[in-house]
């Protein structure tokens, strides 16, 4: 009687250390859950401010830009490389202007020209003729095109299902789809190349080293290179803006934009021809 005795006596002490241990386990679970709900919380708040600060050096990124353009037409900045600050309610902004003028326009650049870009960019002497016919060839109407400036046989045979529009480039990128061109010579091309300039860079109009020589190889008896005339009167510039908040959030915009017309009879105060998020 006094083992069962003693045995009913240890019981309410086993449930009570049972009971316990449950409260403990209910204890750790809920700090658990608070500890992931206050770090949910702390990346959510840290993601908003940084969606915040993103559109607070966007938009400062855009004012500049505008302010740029304005300065520009009002002949009160000049296209020439130099950096001009802008400050804003929120931020500041840095904004470089180039004349797009100083860049090689695949659209209108002579043979000789394309040839010396691209042996600046690593490409021998054949491929880099047979390349720049071939980007000539892309560009030109079916009646421009010379006997022999391209063998169009060399897209299927390469795999490309499509042969050169005969057309305009829209970008640089479509530099990629001509026959020849690789991704190293596009990477090497891309900087010093423009669809928006219509013109022939000359040692007058570019700073660029690489297109300096390449103008060089391209016309060696001609150090003015005269040849290398400009196509249309026109005038665009190129906006490369980084812009800051205060917390340091950091955006970079750049925009292409012409400030002359074109032709004659168009008539605007400025035309945007490309705006676009950039990297870095």
């Amino acid at each position: 009687m006094s083992g069962e005795k003693n045995r009913q006596k240890a019981r309410p002490g086993r449930e009570s250390g049972f009971v316990l241990l449950i409260v403990l386990w209910w204890l750790s679970l809920l700090l658990f859950v608070a500890a992931q709900m206050a770090a949910a919380s702390r990346s959510a708040v840290a993601v908003s401010a940084n969606i915040r600060g993103n559109a607070v050096a966007a938009a400062e990124a855009d004012a500049a830009a505008n302010e740029a353009i304005f300065q520009v037409i009002a002949q009160r900045w000049k296209a020439d490389g130099s950096i001009h600050p802008v400050r804003g309610p929120l931020g500041v902004a840095e904004v470089r202007i180039e004349d797009e003028a100083g860049r090689v326009d695949p659209n209108v650049a002579p043979p000789l020209l394309m040839q010396g870009l691209l042996r600046q960019c690593g490409a021998g002497a054949k491929p880099a003729a047979e390349l720049a016919a071939a980007i000539v060839a892309w560009r030109s109407p079916d009646l421009l095109q010379a006997a022999g400036t391209a063998d169009p046989a060399r897209y299927p045979a390469a795999g490309r299902p499509y042969l050169p529009p005969h057309s305009r480039f829209v970008s640089v990128d479509e530099l990629g789809l001509v026959a020849g061109m690789t991704g190293g010579l596009l990477d090497c091309l891309a900087p010093h190349m423009t669809v928006y300039g219509l013109t022939v860079p000359s040692p007058q109009t570019t700073t660029d080293p690489v297109i300096l020589r390449a103008l060089a190889e391209a016309y060696p008896y001609d150090p003015d290179q005269t040849v290398a005339e400009t196509v249309p009167d026109v005038t665009v510039i190129r906006l490369t803006v980084t812009a800051r908040d205060r917390n340091g959030s950091r955006f970079r915009r750049v925009a292409v934009v012409r400030v002359v017309p074109a032709e004659p009879e168009d008539r605007f105060i400025f035309k945007v021809l490309a705006w676009e998020e950039a990297p870095g």
